[in-house]
């Protein structure tokens, strides 16, 4: 039980018409319970915080069912450091008003307006501020979901402010929820649209969907902003590489590595960038110098790894390499995938189970299916064999050398 679950459990509403003065006048209309929270509030909004949390509890205690003052009191208990417990209120809270048939962003920010209507004292934007701290303690905490809770509050409180949509956008990132991130990055530019963060998040959006012409023009505009940001270079020339604009993407990745030359993820692009301009010295040290600050980068090992594959290199230290990225960062298809042909290349049967795990990671990785049914192929596991190589027509059906390697398999299959 969470601290504050002392005080939200079980009890009959009491008589609220001992509420704690707010220092103004009351009309006779107003609704006591409503009176209580915004003198609490307005104590939170003058930073007492210890007698705000006093009236929150007191009010939750009165009656069990208030939900802004479980809402605000986790917010300052968050504030205090205890971020998991007010989490964890958060989160019983939005079950409990889901059980209602609706949703916690909105019930808070309805009640939240219907309670200081009558109070001109109370201005939104500062409460829609105590939302935004509470999710930025949340999400430093790790806890995304209910971080996203708290910016969404914020946002529909104050829903002409790029600043709060950008941080709502973001978290909805994190949490992969593309198309709504999507929907509210864009809100934000078209609010701002040299808001510096808004674009970076967008651009790295773009990115992680594969839409990369579109993510080039988003880092292009976040670099005009601040050419000093070594991420945003860094991700620029990342985006520019996945289009084979490698002379491009070396720059970018250069100006990162100047802005930041202890950063080892540009090391890895930089070497990557290298092996795909088959400069195979340049990428080996470049990875390298990846390995050196950061020795468990997976990225780096796999990289490594590729060198030493296209350099002809010993193929046992390739395997070593491939399975100690794979070992780092076990979910990342193109590890087991590239291990899986190296394998297969050798005659391995170990080969299939890293093929099936790429498989089961991302189905539809370009090439996997073609190259795990000419694998099964090999090995004379004819049915399967063909069952993928079917599958990598149906996902490219322009895929003419699949096409042959299957036309080719059919005919010469067992009968």
């Amino acid at each position: 039980m969470g601290f504050l679950d002392k005080f939200f459990g079980g009890k009959e509403k009491a008589d609220t018409g001992s509420a704690q003065g707010s220092g103004r006048k009351e009309k006779k209309v107003a609704d006591p319970q409503a009176v209580d929270f915004v003198a609490a509030l307005s104590m939170q909004l003058c930073n007492e915080l210890d007698p705000a949390f006093a009236a929150y509890v007191k009010l939750a205690e009165e009656d069990p069912l208030d939900k802004l003052s479980t809402f605000f009191a986790s917010s300052i208990m968050a504030g205090k450091g205890g971020v998991t417990e007010a989490a964890n209120n958060l989160r019983s809270l939005s079950h409990r008003i889901a059980s209602d048939g609706d949703g916690i962003s909105r019930v808070i920010s309805t009640e939240l307006f219907e309670a200081v209507l009558d109070h001109p004292g109370v201005r939104i934007p500062p409460v829609a501020e105590l939302a935004v701290a509470f999710g930025e303690t949340l999400k430093g905490g790790g806890f995304v979901q209910e971080a996203a809770v708290c910016f969404e509050i914020a946002s529909s409180l104050v829903p002409g402010n790029a600043h709060v949509l950008h941080k709502f956008g973001d978290v909805l990132h994190d949490l992969r929820m593309y198309e709504y991130a999507e929907n509210v990055l864009q809100g934000a530019l078209s609010l701002a649209s040299h808001h510096w963060g808004a674009l970076y998040t967008y651009a790295v959006l773009l990115h992680d969907l594969g839409r990369h012409e579109e993510a080039i023009a988003y880092y292009e505009r976040a670099v005009q902003v601040d050419p000093n940001h070594a991420n945003s270079r860094n991700n620029y020339g990342s985006a520019l590489m996945a289009l084979g604009r490698f002379d491009q993407a070396l720059e970018q990745c250069n100006l990162a590595a100047e802005l930041a030359p202890e950063a080892p993820l540009v090391k890895v692009n930089l070497g990557n960038i290298h092996l795909m301009k088959q400069q195979y010295d340049e990428a080996r040290g470049s990875f390298e110098k990846a390995l050196a600050l950061d020795a468990n980068l997976a990225q780096a090992h796999f990289g490594l790894g590729a060198v030493e594959q296209k350099l002809g290199g010993d193929a046992r230290r390739v395997r070593e390499l491939y399975l100690k990225a794979i070992e780092l960062a076990p979910s990342i298809p193109q590890f087991h995938h590239a291990l899986a042909k190296l394998l297969a290349g050798e005659g391995e049967e170990e080969a299939l189970s890293h093929f099936a795990a790429a498989e089961k990671l991302d189905q539809a990785l370009p090439e996997l299916q073609r190259d795990f049914g000419s694998t099964c192929l090999g090995l004379g596991r004819w049915e399967e064999g063909l069952k993928h190589l079917e599958t990598a027509i149906e996902q490219n059906p322009e895929d003419a050398v699949t096409r042959e390697i299957l036309a080719m398999a059919q005919k010469q299959a067992p009968a």
